[in-house]
Parts: C-alpha cells; sequence; structure tokens
C-alpha cells in the first residue's frame, strides 16, 4: 500500500521544529521559565496526530510515486519534531524536579516524567548522541548511576563530533555520586587537556 496525500497523517506545522529547538532561548532557569519550555513542547505534540503518524510510518511509500515519496519524507520529519518535542519537555521536567520541589509536587512531576520519557521511545532511540541525555537524566533519578554512566560514555565515543562540555561535567558528576572519587579526580585532570582555557589577549 502506497502513501498518498489522501491517506497522510495530521503533520505538525512547518515551524514547530524551529519552536522546539529554539524554546530554550532566553529561558531563565527557574520553575517559570522550565513550564515555557513545556507549554512549547506540549503545543507541539498536541498538534500531530500521533495515531495516524504512528499507522503510516510503518508503511513502505511506492518508489515510484513521487508523491509518496514526499508524504513518507514528511512524516519521518514530523516524527523527529515530535521527537524532539518530547526531549525537550523531558528536559524542563528534570530540571524542575532538580530545583527539589516541595514533596506535593515531586511526586506528581516524576509520574509526568516518566510518562513523557515512555512516548519518547515509542518513536526514537532514546540512547541515541541525539536524546541520550534524557535516558542518563532518567537512570541516575532512578537510583542507577552505572547504567547511566554506561549510556553517556556511549554517548561521547559515538559522537562524531567533539563530545560537548557539559557531557564530561555530568560524567564527572555521576562518578562523584558512585563513589569513585580517584577516578573523578583522573577525569578533572584530563578535561584541562580536552578543553583547554582560551589563551588571554595579547
Amino acid at each position: 500500500m502506497g502513501l498518498t496525500p489522501s491517506n497522510s497523517a495530521t503533520f505538525a506545522d512547518d515551524n514547530a521544529g524551529i519552536k522546539s529547538a529554539q524554546v530554550w532561548v532566553g529561558i531563565k532557569p527557574d520553575k517559570t521559565g522550565y513550564a515555557t519550555v513545556i507549554v512549547a513542547a506540549d503545543e507541539v505534540v498536541d498538534s500531530i496526530d500521533k495515531e495516524q503518524l504512528a499507522k503510516l510510518l510503518v508503511l513502505k511509500p511506492d518508489p515510484e510515486d513521487e508523491e509518496s515519496q514526499k508524504t513518507k519524507k514528511k512524516m519521518e520529519e514530523t516524527r523527529d519534531q515530535l521527537a524532539d518535542a518530547l526531549y525537550q519537555k523531558g528536559l524542563a521536567l528534570a530540571e524542575i524536579e532538580s530545583l527539589k520541589p516541595d514533596e506535593s509536587t515531586e511526586a506528581s512531576a516524576k509520574d509526568v516524567f516518566e510518562e513523557n520519557y515512555k512516548e519518547l521511545i515509542k518513536w526514537v532511540d532514546a540512547k541515541s548522541t541525539k536524546y541520550g541525555t534524557l535516558t542518563v537524566l532518567r537512570e541516575r533519578r532512578c537510583g542507577r548511576c552505572g547504567t547511566a554512566l554506561k549510556v553517556l560514555n556511549d554517548m561521547i565515543q559515538e559522537d562524531s563530533e567533539q563530545p560537548k562540555k557539559k557531557l564530561y561535567d555530568l560524567k564527572i558528576q555521576l562518578i562523584e555520586e558512585i563513589g569513585w572519587a580517584h577516578v573523578s579526580a583522573y577525569e578533572k585532570q584530563w578535561m584541562h587537556v580536552r578543553f583547554p582555557p582560551s589563551l588571554p589577549p595579547f
């Protein structure tokens, strides 16, 4: 069965991905700022017919049908927009939780985080370099720092570009939480080699 415009999913609008990617710009590191991220992400998620999208993603497009190929590409773009929105929302939820909310909201926040994460893994590999940070945070919040460290190490090794400093910072935090003080000291020494301070201007 080919893909045609008549049976295409309700896609996110063309700006949805841009909204999600730029949603952190200018955000203050507080509950209000992170709540803004969550609202923006929810707008993207709610704009997509996820059930219809899931059905059509499994269909193989007709290689000789140009419209079918275009529809398939549009579906994949929509899936990526959906995944990115879920990822950004997960990061914001984790940030809110890290602010040590009161006990009355903590349990509810955890449920929302887990629900959001389970939705993400329906669409993408949450251990990939693109989305892996959220898996690391999830394993960490569940008390599985060893698993979180393994996922993080895989992300660093698989990243085709120079891994970001924040990943190594997170690695050191996990190592310290595990209690490996000697490994932490070693990693901190290497940080100066991996990310040398800028030379002072002449």
